[in-house]
């Protein structure tokens, strides 16, 4: 049933609703279609990002693939928490990682789902940032591809899409945006601190790509 409700939200409304109205284009998605499972990683502006990539996600699996979000913004309260859960597909997770065995560990809640088969889409960068600046990556990338050695991780850029839902505002604009999905990264090291840099190189050249 959540697979069906899914397909109805992101194949069927957000993508004809973002390709038709918004003007979304879709570079290099068929990279995804002979993945099993995977790990996204792109840059984050706008609440429209994650409704963007999901529309983008072959149909068959996308019931399997899961956007991260923080839960101090997206968990206030239960209903908003099911909300993202049963709707949207997404995970929760703190943004910082625990100091205390009692504390959730958002790497491990991660980590809990690759090893489940599933597949997650995540934004290195922690947090929305200024559109079209990148930050630097944070080191929670590095630790979960440490982790997951044998995962597909996938680096996709977001151009533009901000402009469809600016930070703060709560009206969707038509705008001519792209979602460019790189090829699988290729790490020659897994130690934590080569996996960062490695991803930020790949993303900046996709990027630079672009231009």
């Amino acid at each position: 049933m959540k697979k069906i409700i899914l397909i109805l939200i992101y194949t069927i409304f957000w993508r004809n609703f973002l390709k038709i109205f918004i003007g979304l284009k879709y570079n290099n998605r068929n990279v995804l279609k002979k993945k099993k499972q995977f790990i996204l990683i792109a840059n984050h502006n706008s609440h429209m990002d994650t409704m963007a990539i999901m529309s983008s996600i072959p149909s068959r699996y996308i019931h399997r693939v899961h956007p991260i979000a923080a839960a101090d913004f997206f968990g206030g309260s239960k209903l908003k928490e099911k909300l993202m859960r049963y709707m949207v597909n997404a995970t929760l997770i703190p943004r910082k990682r625990a100091e205390s065995k009692q504390e959730v560990d958002p790497i491990q809640v991660m980590s809990n789902l690759i090893e489940k088969g599933r597949s997650i889409i995540v934004y290195p960068e922690g947090s929305r940032g200024v559109p079209g600046v990148m930050t630097d990556f944070k080191k929670g990338i590095g630790y979960l591809i440490n982790k997951h050695p044998h995962i597909d991780v996938v680096p996709v850029y977001l151009d533009g899409i901000h402009k469809t839902l600016p930070k703060g505002k709560n009206l969707i604009l038509p705008y001519n945006c792209k979602i460019i999905f790189g090829d699988t990264i290729q790490f020659d090291s897994f130690q934590v601190d080569d996996i960062v840099k490695k991803s930020e190189f790949e993303f900046n050249k996709l990027i630079k790509n672009q231009s």
